[in-house]
């Protein structure tokens, strides 16, 4: 059976604290309302792709440690299959959802690819870190994301080109830290100059998105009630993908891929964000 998507690079323990007025400060002990534990990263990513009705998988080490049993306890019940050799340690991480956005504490081991598993598996695309891309084998198609790590990895060290990655989705401060210029859209023309499509989101402000060629590309982002912003990036990530193999217009997959990410996480439970397709084709704007 061909996969669509291989999400390649680590699932994290997730342990979010939600209910704080603010971020403590240091010395400061701040009392949260509740405590929710989920899968976190590339799990975000396959699950939204799987309710979206595409055949996503997880591929990458399985930590042993308590983390990681624990960890894979919870994205078996999610429905998504993991792939992958035995691994040392499970990245964990911490968030704080405060005023509308969220401060993250992680733990992770370096990031590596499963490259034996990887090949034993037959997929139209791969999503992945863009520091690990190098280390693929080949594929029909790559999406590339990065976080906080991967920028600094990567800040004044960009590849000279990016002609192998199909596109490249990021947020506006990433695109700015990883390009140089202070504007979202001069930097991710700066990022398309590589070789890539750069899609860069922006919170409220929506989506851009900019082509090899230089075409430039918006969509706004539908207003929404998010009590807890984690994972909204790789939720948009998840649509985009979707979109763009369904082959959808760029301008379309923008539109989809914000107001997916913005009613899943209005819809947020104590589970993993992602509405159904048949919840999103419902109330998606026409």
């Amino acid at each position: 059976m061909t996969l669509d998507v291989v999400c390649v690079g680590d699932p994290f323990l997730d342990l979010i604290f939600l209910g704080l007025p603010a971020i403590p400060l240091p010395g400061e002990e701040r009392l949260a309302e509740r405590l929710k534990v989920v899968p976190g990263g590339m799990a975000n990513v396959a699950f939204a792709l799987r309710r979206l009705g595409l055949e996503a998988v997880i591929c990458a080490p399985r930590g042993q440690d308590p983390a990681g049993r624990f960890l894979a306890e919870l994205i078996a019940e999610d429905g998504i299959p993991w792939h992958g050799r035995a691994g040392d340690a499970t990245p964990v991480t911490v968030s704080i959802p405060s005023d509308g956005d969220r401060a993250l504490l992680s733990v992770m081991p370096a990031p590596t690819v499963d490259a034996g598993t990887l090949g034993t598996l037959s997929t139209r695309a791969v999503i992945v870190d863009l520091p690990s891309a190098p280390l693929l084998p080949p594929v029909p198609r790559v999406y590339a994301v990065v976080g906080d790590p991967e920028v600094e990895a990567l800040a004044g060290r960009m590849p000279a080109s990016l002609s192998g990655i199909h596109a490249l989705i990021l947020n506006q401060r990433e695109a700015i830290a990883l390009a140089g210029p202070p504007d979202p859209l001069e930097a991710a023309r700066e990022l398309a100059r590589l070789g890539t499509t750069v899609v860069v989101t922006r919170g409220k402000a929506g989506a851009l998105a900019v082509e090899p060629d230089g075409g430039t590309f918006e969509a706004p982002s539908p207003a929404a009630v998010v009590a807890d912003p984690t994972g909204a990036g790789d939720l948009f990530a998840a649509a985009y993908v979707w979109a763009d193999l369904e082959g959808r217009p760029i301008d379309e997959r923008l539109r989809l891929a914000t107001s997916y990410a913005a009613l899943s996480l209005d819809r947020a439970t104590d589970r993993l964000k992602g509405i159904s397709l048949q919840e999103f084709d419902a109330r998606i704007p026409a």
